[in-house]
C-alpha cells in the first residue's frame, strides 16, 4: 500500500520521465553549439540547462541520471576555462570527447523501454516509517502544541522550604506541580500523564549513578527531565545528557528563566505552523518540493522568480529560505545577501538546495550568511528532517532576540512591529485590531517598600498571566518599565473589555512574598479599536488617554478608548 506522498512522487516522476526526451533534445542542441564554438557565453547557456536538469533528476531519486549531468557540469568547467585562455588549448579535445561520451549514454539510454536512467529502486526506504517535519498540523486530530495547562510537574527536592517555594512559584504562572522528597517516592506514587520531572540534584542522597538510571528509564517514558544543580561540572553535566536529562539549571533557581525553558521545551509559544518560502527557477521543482512540505502540514510559498521575493515578504512571514543556487540572471548568492541586508531577517535561517557540492560553493554560501546547503539528490525524508532542525533553531535564536529578559513577553520593539503587522493585515482583512495598554498601579511603592525583587516579581507574574490569558494570534509586550502591551487581533471590543476585566480580576488576587511579607498588586487598562483610527500611533494614543481616565477614576479598572 502506497502512501500519499509516494503517489504524489510517482506522478512528478512520470511527468519528468514524459517530458525528458523533449529536455534532452534542448540539451543536444546546445551542447552542439558548445562543441564547436566554446565561447563563454555559450556554454554558460549548456551548463545551466545542464544544472537545471541535474537538479530536477536529483531531487526526483534518478541518481544516475544526476551522476552523469554532475560530470559533464564539472567539465565544463574546465572547458570554460579553456575558452576564456585559463587553460592550454590542448585540454580542449580532451574535455569535448569526455563530455560526448556522457551524452551518447545519455542518449542510447533513451532508446531503451524502459530508460535505465529513469528508474528508481530506492522509495521504500526513502519513505518507510518516517515523520518528515516534527512540527504539529493545525488539525484537531493531530498532537497540538502545548498549553501550559496540559504540563504536570513533578518536583523532587528533599528540601521542603526550596520545594514549596520553587512549586508555589510554578503554580502561580499556572503550571500544575506536584512535590516529592524523593525519587523512591515518586516512583510509588507514579503519577499519571506526567509531563516534566524537575530534580534537585543537590538534595539527593548517595550515589548519583542511581539517580541518572531513574533519569534514563523516565526519560524512555516521554517524561522531560530538567536538573537543578549548583555543581556547574562538566561531569555531572555529561552525565545527565547520558541519561537524557533536556536540561541542566544552575542554582540559585531563576524562575523566569526556568518558565521560558519550560515553554520552549513543550512548544508553548508556537503560534502557527512553520513556514517556509522556497526559491527555484525551475517550476517543476518547486512543486516537488511544496507538495512534499505541505503533506506534513507546513505552508510553503514556492516562487520561481527571484525579482517577487520582496514583495511575497511584505504578507509572508517564512521560518526559513530555501534557495536554488543558479538561476538565470542572478544567483542563489546574490538573493542570500539581499536578504541579509534586512533586519528583520537577520534570524531567518537560509539554506541553499543544489546539485553543485563543491568546497567552493559551500565556502561560499557560509561568506553570504547563510547556514547550510543539501544536495538535491538527498532523499527528501532527510532533506526535511535538515530544514526541520534549521527552523527549530532559527525559532530559538529568533524567541531569545525578541523577549524581554525579565518578563518573557515580547520586548518594546517586537511588540511596535508585530502591532504595525497587525495594522496592516486588519485594513487588508477588514476585521479590527484592538490595543490595550497596561500599566501596574503603584508600582514605585513596590519597589520603595519590598525592593526590587518584589517589583520584579510582580513584573513577571503580569507578564505571564498575559501570555497565558489571550490567544495564539494576539501579542504580548512589554511596552517599557511597568507597562505593557496586547495586541488582540480580529477582536470583538466588548468581547476584548470582559476579557481584560478578568485577567484584573485574576491578577489582583496574586499574593506576593518578600521577606515574610505579603502583598497584592493591581494595574489599570486602557483600549482603543482600529475602527476608530487609522494609524497605530493614533490607536496607541487613544488607548494611552482610556489608561489615563483609568487613573484617573481611581485605578485597578479598564477603560475604552471613547474616541473617534
Amino acid at each position: 500500500m502506497t502512501s500519499p506522498l509516494e503517489q504524489k512522487l510517482t506522478q512528478f516522476r512520470n511527468t519528468f520521465s514524459s517530458d525528458f526526451k523533449a529536455k534532452l533534445s534542448v540539451l543536444v542542441k546546445r551542447w552542439g553549439r558548445a562543441r564547436t564554438a566554446p565561447n563563454a557565453e555559450i556554454l554558460k547557456e549548456f551548463r545551466f540547462e545542464v544544472h537545471s536538469l541535474r537538479g530536477s533528476s536529483g531531487t526526483l531519486g534518478f541518481i544516475t541520471l544526476s551522476q552523469l549531468l554532475g560530470d559533464i557540469e564539472s567539465k565544463i568547467h574546465t572547458l570554460s576555462e579553456v575558452a576564456s585562455g585559463q587553460e592550454k588549448n590542448t585540454q580542449s579535445a580532451d574535455v569535448i570527447n569526455s563530455i560526448d561520451n556522457c551524452m551518447n549514454k545519455i542518449i542510447k539510454a533513451t532508446e531503451q523501454t524502459p530508460n535505465p536512467l529513469l528508474l528508481v529502486s530506492q522509495d521504500s526506504e526513502i519513505f518507510k516509517d518516517t515523520k518528515l517535519i516534527s512540527v504539529p498540523k493545525q488539525d484537531d486530530d493531530e498532537i497540538r502544541s502545548q498549553s501550559y495547562r496540559d504540563i504536570s510537574i513533578a518536583l523532587v527536592d528533599a528540601d521542603q522550604a526550596s520545594s514549596s517555594k520553587t512549586s508555589q512559584l510554578l503554580i502561580d504562572f499556572g503550571f500544575e506541580v506536584s512535590t516529592y522528597t524523593s525519587l523512591t517516592e515518586l516512583q510509588q506514587e507514579k503519577p499519571a500523564s506526567l509531563k516534566l520531572l524537575l530534580i534537585d540534584l543537590d538534595t539527593v542522597t548517595g550515589d548519583h549513578s542511581e539517580t541518572f538510571r531513574v533519569i534514563e528509564s523516565v526519560s524512555k517514558n516521554k517524561t522531560d527531565v530538567f536538573i537543578l544543580s549548583s555543581k556547574n561540572s562538566f561531569e555531572t553535566r555529561l552525565h545527565a545528557i547520558r541519561a537524557g536529562a533536556k536540561d541542566f539549571l544552575l542554582k540559585p533557581l531563576n524562575i523566569t528563566k526556568l518558565v521560558s525553558k519550560i515553554r520552549k521545551n513543550f512548544k508553548i509559544d508556537l503560534t502557527r505552523p512553520y513556514r517556509i518560502l522556497l526559491l527555484d527557477d525551475q517550476a517543476s521543482v518547486g512543486k516537488f518540493y511544496k507538495t512534499l512540505l505541505e503533506t506534513e502540514g507546513v505552508q510553503v510559498l514556492a516562487i520561481n522568480e527571484a525579482h517577487k521575493i520582496l514583495k511575497a515578504l511584505d504578507s509572508f512571514h517564512p521560518d526559513v529560505f530555501l534557495l536554488d543556487m543558479h538561476m538565470p540572471d542572478i544567483s542563489g548568492i546574490e538573493v542570500a545577501k539581499l536578504l541579509r541586508q534586512q533586519t528583520k531577517y537577520d534570524y531567518v535561517p537560509i539554506v541553499f538546495l543544489s546539485a553543485d557540492n563543491d568546497v567552493e560553493t559551500k565556502l561560499a554560501v557560509l561568506e553570504c550568511g547563510a547556514d547550510d546547503i543539501i544536495s538535491k539528490d538527498t532523499p527528501p525524508s532527510i532533506i526535511a528532517q535538515q530544514i526541520d532542525s534549521r527552523i527549530q533553531r532559527g525559532q530559538e535564536i529568533r524567541y531569545i532576540a525578541s523577549r524581554d529578559s525579565l518578563t518573557g513577553v515580547l520586548n518594546h520593539g517586537q511588540i511596535m512591529d508585530a502591532a504595525a503587522h497587525d495594522i496592516r493585515l486588519s485594513k487588508r482583512q477588514e476585521k479590527p485590531t484592538i490595543i490595550a495598554m497596561i500599566d501596574l498601579d503603584n508600582f514605585k511603592a513596590v519597589n520603595d517598600q519590598y525592593g526590587h525583587l518584589g517589583g520584579d516579581k510582580v513584573l513577571i507574574a503580569l507578564g505571564q498571566l498575559l501570555l497565558q490569558s489571550v490567544r495564539d494570534t494576539d501579542y504580548v509586550g512589554r511596552y517599557g518599565g511597568e507597562e505593557f502591551m496586547i495586541v488582540f487581533n480580529s477582536a470583538n471590543l466588548a468581547v476584548i473589555e470582559t476579557k481584560m476585566n478578568a485577567i484584573l480580576e485574576a491578577f489582583h488576587h496574586i499574593t506576593y512574598e518578600v521577606d515574610d511579607k505579603s502583598f497584592n498588586c493591581s494595574f489599570s487598562a486602557g483600549i482603543a479599536s482600529s475602527d476608530n483610527h487609522d494609524k497605530l500611533s493614533e490607536i496607541i494614543s487613544a488607548a494611552d488617554l482610556a489608561l489615563y481616565d483609568a487613573k484617573k477614576a481611581g485605578k485597578n479598572q479598564v477603560c475604552i478608548s471613547q474616541s473617534k
